[in-house]
Order: C-alpha cells, then structure tokens, then sequence
C-alpha cells in the first residue's frame, strides 16, 4: 500500500492536474482520541453516501426522516394521561408521575451526560423517552437512540414505542446480518448496500450493535455511526455495560458530548458507580452526571415491593428440588443463568405437569415468539391462571410482568435485583417472595458475567443476617454503589490480555482493526438464521421466506433492500459460529436468495417450546 499509493497519486495528478489540499481537521481535534473518532466519522459519513448512491442510483437517496420531537412528545404526554386514567387506583401512580414530570422539567439543562435512578416499576421507559424528547426540542438534536442490552427485550419496547410513536418513526435495530470477512468485494457490496444505517427519527438497538459501531472497522458496521452526533442516548439498564470496555467507551461518550452535541441518559434501577473513584479513574466527576429523578434514594425506599430469602453459605437446590417447588406455586418465574440450564429445569416441571408445561424464554427463540409468549404470560397473569415461567436472565430487564413469586439462581447482584422487579411490580401485594438458590450445578458464564456473581456473594455475605440482609437488599441504594465500586476494583475497565495493548492504546495509534477486533461485547457474535417454522408446522417467517423468493420484479428493482431485512430480523436467530458452521456442513441452511449472505434454517430444529435446539433435541421433536 505504501507504494501504490504515490503511483495513484501520480497518475491522478498526471490526467486531471493537482490534488487539492486536504481540508484542515476541526478545532477540537487536540489529541489522538479526537483525531481517532474524527477519522471514524468522516469514514462514516464517506460510506454510507456512498453505498446509498449505488443503492438508489440512478434516482437520488431518500431523505432522512426528520424528528418532529414536539409532536412526539404530545403523544407521549397523551399516554401519560391515558395510563393515569386506566389506573387510577395504582399505589404507584403518583410516584411514576412524580417521576414523568420530574423528567420533562429536568430536559432544559444544557445537553451532556444525565443518569435517571429510578427502582423498577417507577416509569422508566416513559419517563426516559419523555426527558428525550423535550430535551431534543429545547436543543434542536435530531434523533433519540435507545440502547437496550438483551435481544429479548428490545422487540417488547420498541412495540411499545411504535404504538405510541407510531410506525413510521420508530426502527427497531437488532440484526446482526453482516458480510462474511472471506466474501468476494462483490459478494461483500450486496449485504453492505442493505445493511442498517439509522435513517430514523427513534433508534431502538442493542448495545452490542450500539458499542461496536463506536469501535468497528469494517464499512457494513461504521456507517451508522455519523447518526449518533446531535442525538440523545438513551442507555436502559445501564449497569450492563460491559466493564471490560468503559475506558473506551467513556473517552468516545465524552468526545461525543463536548464536541457533537450529544446528550446521554443512563437509566437504571440499580445506577451503578461510575462516578470517578481510583477503582474507575475515567468516571464521571458529580457536576459531569446530573440526575433526573427527584430524590432516588428516597424513590427506592417507597418503592420497596418485595422481600428477598437468600441461600445460607453452603445451600444448594437440584433440578428436581427446584421443579418440585416451582410445581407448586400456581403462577412464578425462574432465572437461570445458562440456556441449558433453562431447558433442564423446564423438562423437569413438564414432566411433573404435563398438562400444564410452563413457558420456556431464551436467546434460542427468535423475537417474535418471544413477544407472544410475554403476551400469553401477561393474560394468563391478568386471569389468574397458572404461568410458570423458566427464562434465562433475558427476561430480567424491561418486561412488563407481574409475578407473585420470583426465582433467581446465583448471579451478578443488579440481576438478582432486576429480576426482583417482575415481582410485586404493581404492588397489589403486601410483598413480593423473591427467592435467591444456588444450584448445584453452579455453572455461569465466563468472563466479567462469573467476576460479578462471586462479587454478588462476597457483597451478600457482608450484608449481616438473613433479615438484615433483606431489608437492605431492597431499600438501601448504598449496597448497589458499594457493589460495582467493588467490581471495578476486580475487573479490567480497558481490554487487555497479558502482553497485549489496550484499546486505548491501539486508538492512539491508529490502528482501528486492532481497537475493533478487541471492543467486542461478547467474543462470539455468532451468525443469524431465519427461522421458517417450527418442528409442528406453525410458521414464522416462512410467508415472507416465500413472498421474497416468488417476488416480480419491475425493470431496475433490487431483489432485496432494508426494508426487506427489517422485516425478516423478527424471525432471526443468533447461531454460534462453531454450530452455523456444523450446520452449513450438514448442509441444513440454505441461502434465502442466490448470492445473498442471508441463511433460512431448515425445518426440523426449532422447537415450539424451546426455540432453536441443535444438539440433544427433546424425544418429542421425533413424535408427531
């Protein structure tokens, strides 16, 4: 490349004369960093204009929609106004509105980085996306991004939004369709031509699209980011960022906020300790992060709605112990940590209730049999009729449930909290049981996920007595701050393996496949496939499968855009690479279209219970 370059140049220059000087970079680019995310941005920017003129040409891309945030924001506002109506009688009301209002007369603060502290079931989806938009209309911003961090959860807010909003202003972000890196140029430009580029007034997407488009190298993945400048961010459930890139993360936060006029909301129930302490010398001074609850230490104390029963030093539970008593409890929730984990423990109640088999929620399951089965939970909830539910942490964070009674194996402390929230939510009930247990196969994730749950036991075990232990879990914000200030202190907040280069570092120099391959949220993305019908023949995306294959085309019509992959991530789901690369070789996916990088799955593998099960398929898979 060093040498091909001035070639280019000469002969360039030898045809059409002089290169022009290159512009001079902007004013506040003053160090590495800035010039890092400056040169990020203007790729951005190159990119996308031009993979939009060869998508549209030869007529002219479409315009951005604009945000028209005082529109949006009298809709928000109305459904304030309906809930209060439909509930009047909610002992929470009068705090969720407290905490609406609290929100709207906060968002004329000059624009900068915002935390909105409130305990689960205060409002927070609403409020946050009502400070968002009044905060975008007093400051002239231009989009609202929501980041939310489960797959799971990001169909159920954006249907919320979208019904509020509306359609058309709403895109719900969340596939991870993307070039493979051993793709001809050619193969590449089909994917890349349709691949997502945040052309909405409200983003709702995940943070692992969110972070690694603020560190990715490849064009598919950049050209979102020059979106993000002039927005509000809004993280919900903040205390899942990944703690292995908040060095980074902060810095980019920082450079967005001075000098690209964006605003940030961390919203959370448990807010977890970024402000700057030696255990996270790159947090937030207390002037940085203003709050925008009224008074959440108090908040938490009101909205106390449950009591928690903790497992002594060496108690365990087994499978058929837990399923035993789940059986039992006529409507309740279990959270696991592990997928399989979840598919154990709901054999085992299945095999004590066959008439009644509980719900089983994972990442297995594409998003919209997710979102019907969190409907068939609220009706059966609403009904009184028996719902068990078996889910892996999934479900913890942003669903709207209300479970008498609440399960939670061992885990991260904020998850063992979050999950406390689906119970009691409404405070129909004196109190709420949340129930922590230690399985005896005690497995977990690895990494930052495993240092959080041994962090979780050594807090839990400082707390005094069972009792004691309890009140303060849920009523003392103290033992959340303490919590993560703790973790912090365990756990890498810059990327960096023994005797590699951090992030940072990698930024300073410049070498952004470096910095991309290193700032992932998790370390296998895997690869989606679409899920056509499950193993009883109830179909998913096989009418769209079928439209898109039988399609008439009119004389200079792609045979696939964005809107077509927006309608199929609904029916997607995330394969590991080990396991797409076993199945590609059995030969059980096959491309949606010629040439285009897309997999439909073949019949046979998704359970209508289970999700996507490839290897140890339940006997009934075979019994039809």
């Amino acid at each position: 490349m060093s040498q091909t370059v001035p070639l280019l140049i000469q002969r360039f220059e030898s045809e059409l004369g002089p290169l022009p000087l290159p512009p001079a970079p902007p004013a506040w680019v003053v160090d590495e960093f800035s010039a890092e995310f400056y040169a990020r941005l203007i790729f951005s920017c190159v990119v996308d204009a031009d993979r939009l003129d060869t998508a549209y040409w030869p007529a002219k891309p479409p315009l951005d929609k604009q945000l028209d945030a005082n529109r949006l924001l009298s809709q928000i506002q109305a459904e304030r106004a309906q809930k209060t109506a439909l509930n009047p009688d909610s002992p929470l009301l009068a705090l969720r509105n407290l905490i609406f209002d609290a929100a709207i007369e906060r968002a004329a603060i000059p624009s900068g980085f915002f935390s909105l502290t409130v305990p689960t079931g205060g409002g927070k989806t609403i409020a946050a996306m009502a400070f968002a938009l009044a905060h975008a209309k007093t400051h002239n911003l231009r989009r609202i991004i929501v980041v939310i961090p489960y797959l799971s959860i990001i169909e159920q807010n954006a249907a919320e939004y979208r019904r509020i909003l509306g359609e058309e202003v709403v895109l719900e972000n969340h596939s991870g369709v993307h070039p493979k890196d051993d793709l001809s140029e050619e193969e590449k430009s089909r994917l890349e031509l349709i691949s997502e580029n945040w052309d909405s007034p409200v983003i709702i997407t995940t943070s692992v699209q969110f972070l690694e488009t603020l560190f990715a190298s490849s064009p598919t993945k950049c050209r979102k980011l020059h979106r993000i400048p002039r927005s509000v961010v809004i993280f919900d459930e903040v205390q899942t960022l990944p703690a292995h890139l908040l060095r980074p993360t902060f810095n980019v936060f920082r450079e967005m906020a001075a000098n690209y006029g964006t605003s940030f909301v961390f919203s959370s129930a448990t807010q977890p300790a970024f402000r700057k302490s030696p255990a996270l010398p790159d947090g937030f001074d207390a002037h940085e992060l203003r709050e925008i609850a009224p008074d959440p230490d108090h908040l938490f104390r009101k909205l106390r709605r449950v009591n928690y029963h903790l497992p002594k030093a060496d108690e365990t539970l087994d499978w058929p112990q837990l399923a035993e008593r789940l059986a039992v409890t006529r409507q309740g929730l279990c959270v696991v940590n592990l997928t399989c984990h979840a598919k154990v423990l709901w054999e085992q109640i299945k095999r004590i209730l066959p008439l009644e088999p509980p719900i089983h929620l994972s990442s297995a399951m594409c998003p919209q049999h997710r979102l019907a089965l969190i409907q068939t939970m609220r009706e059966r909830l609403r009904a009184g009729k028996p719902c068990r539910v078996i889910s892996t942490q999934l479900i913890e964070a942003g669903v709207d449930v209300d479970f008498p009674v609440v399960w939670r194996a061992l885990g991260p402390l904020d998850s063992i909290v979050q999950v406390a929230g689906r119970c009691n939510r409404e405070g129909r009930l004196a109190a709420g049981e949340v129930h922590v247990f230690r399985p005896v196969d005690h497995k977990l994730p690895p990494g930052v996920y495993r240092a959080a749950a041994d962090q979780a036991v050594i807090t839990l075990a400082g707390l005094g007595d069972e009792e004691i232990a309890s009140n303060r879990l849920a009523a003392d914000p103290q033992v959340f701050r303490d919590y993560f200030h703790s973790l912090y202190q365990v756990v890498n907040t810059d990327y960096a393996k023994r005797c590699e280069t951090s992030i940072q570092e990698d930024r300073q120099q410049l070498r952004f496949r470096e910095v991309s391959s290193k700032a992932k949220v998790i370390s296998d993305e895997g690869q989606p496939v679409i899920i056509a019908c499950d193993t009883q023949g109830r179909e998913f995306a096989a009418p769209v499968i079928e439209e898109l294959r039988q399609r008439q085309l009119m004389p200079g019509q792609p045979r696939f855009n964005c809107d077509d992959l927006r309608r199929l991530q609904r029916f997607m789901v995330n394969v590991h690479s080990h396991k797409f690369k076993q199945l590609e070789a059995m030969k059980h996916i096959r491309p949606l279209l010629p040439n285009l990088e897309i997999y439909v799955l073949d019949d046979g593998f998704y359970h209508p219970d289970l999700g996507l099960v490839i290897d140890n398929r339940p006997l009934d898979d075979f019994i039809q």
